[in-house]
């Protein structure tokens, strides 16, 4: 991936400068993922800061993409309770192993995503995730 700053920009990739909050942008773009630990505060902050942002498009690109794999999570999460309410008129004992085994899955991958994100983030890179992070990348560039 190409770099999307100026030839003379900050090395890491991260524009340089505090958020509209007065963090440094690398520590708030990082805050909108590992934030979703502390009951959803990330989400939160992924908001305030795609309503606050005026010219920081790393902060805004973070803040996006966690959005994003917030709201896949949230589907992901709804389809295994919907697949757990199916099976469960089926065999109540087969649901109950489905449910939890895919909810420990799905779960583990997000915990990761959002860890690996924060971690890329705090070192100013504009990683993107496959999927949500294509998305992301075309509405901060438009």
């Amino acid at each position: 991936m190409s770099a999307p700053y100026e030839a003379g920009g900050s090395p890491s990739g991260a524009p340089g400068g505090k958020t509209s909050l007065g963090l440094e942008s690398n520590l708030g773009a990082m805050l909108c993922y590992v934030a979703n630990f502390l009951c959803c505060l990330g989400v939160i902050l992924s908001v305030v800061f795609l309503v606050t942002e005026k010219e920081n498009r790393f902060v805004k690109f973070h803040a996006l993409q966690s959005l994003f794999l917030w709201g896949v999570c949230v589907i992901l999460l709804l389809a295994v309770q919907i697949i757990s309410m199916i099976l469960d008129v089926v065999s109540p004992f087969i649901s109950f192993f489905v449910y939890f085994g895919l909810l420990f899955i799905l779960l583990l991958i997000f915990v990761i995503l959002w860890i690996l994100a924060g971690i890329k983030a705090y070192g100013g890179q504009w990683y993107k995730l496959p999927g949500v992070g294509d998305i992301a990348w075309g509405i901060v560039n438009k």
